[in-house]
């Protein structure tokens, strides 16, 4: 079984207003090439955009409701190559693979799922790819890996690292409350 692991190294753009800022991770993924996140790279009153972009990958984009810098699977709205992508998730469900995000990209089945308690380790999954991603350190020394098992290809990579930019909180029971509350507050203030 092929396995290869690239590393992302973090980056931020803090020039400007606060509201254009930007943030990311960039690197190098062997022979995919060079692969950028940015999130927020578009911002549409609560609702924020991460897109992924470099040179053998898609163009992937995800968009949802704003959880601080991230957009979150709340109205979650996926794009790949330019196709809108219908994702699906039992927000109910009490096990992390019952929690998972199901999509079809392409004709294939994915699963995006916690693979730990922390809000940093996930999986990509389809038939015979498994691709984990997991981020460490804090700062300037942040970095994002994507531990790759099998044939991957281009389109695995982009799905994988767009995730990178989102707030996946909700995959785990706990992550799910902490987001409820985050959002009931920030509710409350509207109305303030």
């Amino acid at each position: 079984m092929q396995q290869h692991t690239y590393t992302l190294d973090s980056w931020e753009d803090r020039s400007g207003h606060r509201m254009t800022w930007t943030f990311g991770y960039r690197g190098t993924a062997g022979e995919f090439g060079r692969i950028e996140v940015v999130y927020p790279a578009k911002r549409h009153g609560d609702r924020h955009v991460t897109e992924v972009s470099g040179d053998t990958v898609p163009a992937t984009s995800f968009g949802g409701w704003a959880q601080g810098r991230k957009p979150s699977l709340h109205l979650a709205q996926l794009s790949v190559g330019g196709a809108g992508i219908r994702i699906k998730r039992n927000r109910w469900a009490q096990t992390r693979s019952g929690r998972a995000l199901r999509l079809q990209v392409a004709g294939r089945e994915y699963r995006y799922l916690a693979t730990g308690r922390r809000h940093r380790d996930r999986a990509l999954v389809r038939d015979g790819v498994e691709i984990r991603t997991g981020r460490q350190g804090s700062g300037a020394r942040k970095r994002a890996t994507l531990a790759v098992h099998g044939p991957a290809d281009a389109t695995d990579l982009a799905l994988a690292a767009v995730m990178l930019g989102v707030n996946t909180r909700n995959l785990t029971r706990s992550g799910a409350v902490r987001a409820f509350f985050n959002r009931s507050l920030n509710w409350l203030e509207i109305f303030q």
